[in-house]
């Protein structure tokens, strides 16, 4: 789970933003995890803004910084993977500072680099309870290895130390060098640290994700089925089961609605169906494992009570899973779920002097808990809504 995350200088985000999920109340166990130490990380958090705020940003952020962590680069020609920095400043580098849980471990990693190579990183990790370096690496110059340094809680041989510092190119981290060959045992621990990102930190809107290949796998597995059907009633879609034609490979659904029964193909389904369905491998495997995901519009063709179900579920059921998503659905800021944990909720501005976005946590405003979130953002008390002008459109007559 995350702790707390902040980036500077990466797409519209100019100075440093800050995204902190811990929190401060205990009266609701279900809506955090604890992770030890008297510190609680909260399960769920949205964050909100009009358009071109920033919202998606962040997110990429969030997931930027774990593919630095994983994707290695095999050419030193090769751009870092990251997205561009903040326009004005693309001389400068950017960077970021995620802490997280990983195996109940807690880890602290910041890192600065360049598109063109990593600049300095260090990760810092609580094995016993108490900080520890992990590795720390600094660049050089671009025809010279990278200066790096393992912490003695590792416990590497001379021989892995050497590995390390000869496959660890300019253009990727350190750790991400673990993807590129096999290490001997005593890499135990930087393997799994990279294991669990490679595991357990998702990307939600996946392109590469198939919705009707994950339905077959769910057929295959007894328990993901009873979930999915469970679900679905509950949903009220009429759906009863589902199978897959062995003679067509599609998927069909047998529904039920005033006592009659009859079947829909998966491409017979709305987008909302479709939607949820695919929502539900997120919430399947939020409760059976601990996943990090992250979703943009996560409201996207879903209705907002179906919307609301799905993270009161999510939150209610999940053990340490922790769901990060933007929204446009600012209905669900009148619901208990997020007018009550306000801790759960951010606002993305624009600057409008500085074009660039600035991020607020709700609970930091001082609202009063008896002032409704939802009528104080709808009524600008908050920020993070469209400045428009007057729908009234006047013709240019200059020429006239």
């Amino acid at each position: 789970m995350i702790r707390e995350f902040w980036v500077e200088n990466y797409l519209s985000i100019k100075e440093r933003q800050t995204l902190n999920f811990e929190t401060k109340s205990k009266e609701d166990d279900w809506a955090s995890v604890d992770m030890g130490n008297e510190k609680r990380v909260n399960k769920l958090a949205v964050i909100y803004g009009a358009n071109a705020s920033g919202k998606s940003n962040m997110l990429l952020a969030l997931l930027n910084v774990f593919e630095l962590l994983f994707h290695t680069r095999e050419n030193k020609t090769e751009l870092v993977k990251t997205r561009r920095p903040f326009a004005l400043c693309m001389d400068k580098p950017t960077r970021m500072h995620v802490s997280f849980y990983a195996n109940h471990i807690r880890y602290d990693y910041t890192v600065s680099y360049t598109m063109e190579h990593i600049v300095d990183e260090l990760m810092e990790w609580y094995p016993n309870g108490s900080k520890s370096l992990f590795y720390e690496r600094k660049y050089q110059s671009d025809d010279l290895q990278a200066s790096i340094k393992f912490g003695q809680s590792l416990g590497l041989s001379a021989k892995t130390k050497d590995i390390f510092l000869q496959n660890t190119l300019n253009n990727h981290t350190v750790l991400s060098c673990f993807g590129k060959r096999a290490f001997e045992a005593d890499a135990k621990p930087i393997a799994n640290l990279y294991n669990w990102i490679s595991k357990y930190v998702y990307q939600l809107d996946n392109p590469n994700f198939i919705l009707e290949e994950s339905l077959r796998q769910v057929m295959g597995v007894a328990s993901a089925k009873r979930f999915y059907l469970q679900m679905l009633e509950k949903a009220d879609f009429n759906i009863v089961d589902f199978r897959e034609d062995i003679s067509t490979t599609k998927v069909y659904f047998d529904c039920k609605a005033g006592g009659k029964p009859f079947t829909l193909s998966l491409d017979e389904q709305s987008q909302g169906t479709k939607k949820f369905l695919s929502n539900l491998s997120t919430l399947y495997n939020a409760i059976s494992s601990h996943n990090i995901y992250f979703i943009d519009e996560i409201d996207s063709e879903l209705h907002d009570d179906l919307l609301l179900y799905f993270l009161n579920t999510f939150v209610m059921n999940s053990n340490e899973s922790q769901l990060i998503f933007t929204s446009q659905e600012t209905s669900l800021l009148n619901e208990d779920l997020l007018n009550t944990h306000r801790d759960f909720v951010f606002f993305a501005e624009k600057n409008r002097e500085g074009a660039y976005s600035e991020y607020t946590r709700a609970d930091e405003y001082g609202l009063h808990k008896n002032l409704s979130l939802y009528k104080s953002y709808r009524n600008g008390r908050l920020g993070a809504i469209p400045q428009l002008g007057s729908p009234i459109y006047f013709e240019d007559d200059e020429e006239n």
